[in-house]
């Protein structure tokens, strides 16, 4: 299971050092956060220097239909080069083929003087249900994919981009329909650019829960049986999970914007106050404390720490705050290392691996508990009920039985 970061506002050298440093495994560009030509001479200078490193652009098209709005916070997004394929759309216009024909063209057509590993396919978010007009456009991008990456004579692989809401995932027998409809196209891409879309960046309980979780890793599943690869966006800490029913890579970043994904980051109002206390994503309790936390519990509970080369940045001296920049190497590393404790070369192993961990967790959690320091609500154990919840459910949907095996 490969590793991306997923680029963003104020990047600075967290990208450049995560690269150096072996944490990651790639970048997703985002166009919101930087312009054209920056793009071109960053990707030059990182692929001579790093051929090993896989480069992709997130075109970000889910955006047209909010691009007109005096709401949008489209960053450089909006400017020109960009808009030679991001234009404001109405879901009027993408119901014609020859529409969705023409922005595939022009997203990829983009693509292809950047030094990329393959090309990101743009597509639009469906909200609500797979048995919707937006569902049917976004068949349509996804169907005529491959065939306009062709006729640009584009050898490089291409990823459909998938984009669906959380709710859109609450009704199991229409996502199986729609996955079957994908995945027996003629000419079908080489993979899938995968978002799940919470209502917030900041709602936990959006994607921390059994359907949403059980869902994720049914169409991590059932799109590689069929042969495709998977690139999850925005999968953060899910990351080895998805790994697990397997997907090829996930991605986060260092804002809580980059690692949920949500069409908030583009329109709507702009959140405000104090930057986010500094955390540490703690590989056995499968989550992020506050620094604070860390410093208490440390010495009190001392399997809490990962004891790897970024622990280093959380020094005791410092009352284990870290500097702001350098949290999200920390993050990289307990992923990566998460990714390979867990993804291992079968299904059936890594499931067992993952539901062991989780329960791991929940020991620990209660090991905690026992020192009568109380968490915040981010970094109590919330989510693993609803981690083993979600497997048990996946297991039960892609008809995977521990016994038969």
């Amino acid at each position: 299971m490969k590793l991306y970061a997923q680029h963003g506002a104020q990047e600075g050298e967290k990208i450049n050092e995560g690269i150096s440093r072996g944490l990651i495994d790639g970048v997703v560009f985002s166009p919101r956060d930087i312009s054209a030509d920056p793009l071109r001479k960053k990707i030059d200078l990182w692929a001579a220097l790093h051929p090993q490193i896989d480069f992709f652009f997130d075109p970000q098209f889910y955006t047209c239909f909010i691009a007109s709005s005096s709401d949008a916070r489209l960053g450089k997004l909006s400017e020109t080069e960009y808009g030679s394929y991001l234009q404001p759309r109405r879901r009027s216009q993408l119901e014609r083929e020859s529409q969705v024909r023409s922005d595939l063209d022009a997203t990829l057509r983009f693509q292809t003087n950047l030094r990329l590993k393959g090309l990101i396919a743009p597509n639009i978010l469906i909200p609500r249900s797979f048995d919707s007009i937006e569902a049917v456009i976004a068949k349509n991008f996804i169907r005529l994919t491959a065939e306009i990456t062709s006729a640009l004579q584009e050898t490089r692989p291409v990823y459909a981009t998938l984009a669906v809401s959380r709710d859109t995932l609450s009704d199991k027998q229409e996502l199986q329909q729609f996955l079957n409809e994908i995945t027996l196209l003629d000419t079908p891409p080489h993979g899938f650019y995968l978002l799940v879309s919470a209502r917030s960046a900041d709602a936990r309980s959006d994607i921390y829960n059994a359907d949403v979780i059980a869902a994720w890793m049914l169409i991590n599943y059932s799109l590689r049986i069929n042969g495709f690869d998977v690139i999850n966006g925005y999968s953060d800490i899910l990351t080895p999970f998805l790994g697990a029913a397997g997907g090829l890579a996930g991605c986060t970043g260092w804002w809580s914007n980059l690692r949920s994904f949500s069409t908030d980051r583009f329109g709507g109002a702009q959140s405000g106050g104090r930057l986010p206390i500094q955390r540490y994503l703690s590989v056995n309790l499968l989550n992020r404390i506050a620094f604070s936390e860390l410093d208490q519990l440390r010495q009190l509970v001392p399997n809490v720490m990962n004891n790897l080369r970024t622990d280093d940045l959380y020094s005791s001296d410092e009352g284990s705050m870290p500097e702001r920049n350098k949290e999200v190497l920390q993050s990289w590393e307990a992923i990566k290392a998460l990714n390979q404790r867990l993804v291992k070369e079968d299904t059936l192993t890594s499931l067992q691996a993952c539901l062991q961990c989780v329960e791991e967790a929940k020991n620990l959690y209660d090991i905690v508990q026992s020192q009568q320091i109380v968490l915040d609500p981010k970094s109590n154990s919330e989510h693993l009920d609803a981690l083993i919840d979600g497997i048990n459910l996946f297991l039960k949907l892609a008809e995977i039985d521990f016994a038969t095996y």
